[in-house]
């Protein structure tokens, strides 16, 4: 049986509609009047049979005026997910009033478009801090 392989030009309007599908027009202090301010310091890594892409560690700092979007794109610029939603993480940890929580997340993405059967090797170790009014 054939398997259709995404061009990469399809596999980037996917990712982009998945994208819009997210923004949905609502702001953090609308959702979670409760919190004063959201940080989050992650680190990525992807590692690839052709090398690794060096290590990246940021923060990010999310206000009640920010976007109510919470997410992190892949290392690898081939691979065919949006990146790591930490939607459903936030969200938890607000509805149980934790003020931090750490975790770590695979890519479920694949190596690239042409590439569907195998696995997209990107992580995101993630700590975040929750400050309440």
């Amino acid at each position: 049986m054939y398997r259709k392989h995404m061009t990469e030009r399809e596999c980037e309007k996917t990712k982009q509609e998945q994208l819009r599908m997210l923004h949905r027009g609502l702001y953090v202090g609308e959702f979670y009047p409760q919190v004063e301010k959201i940080v989050i310091r992650y680190i990525r890594d992807y590692h690839s049979f052709a090398g690794d892409v060096p290590t990246e560690e940021k923060s990010w700092t999310i206000t009640p005026q920010s976007e109510l979007f919470f997410v992190i794109g892949c290392l690898n610029r081939e691979c065919t997910s949006i990146g790591f939603n930490l939607q459903s993480v936030i969200s938890s940890a607000i509805h149980a009033q934790k003020t931090e929580i750490s975790g770590e997340m695979k890519c479920d993405g694949q190596e690239a478009p042409d590439h569907p059967e195998q696995s997209c090797d990107g992580s995101l170790k993630y700590t975040i801090k929750i400050k309440y009014k």
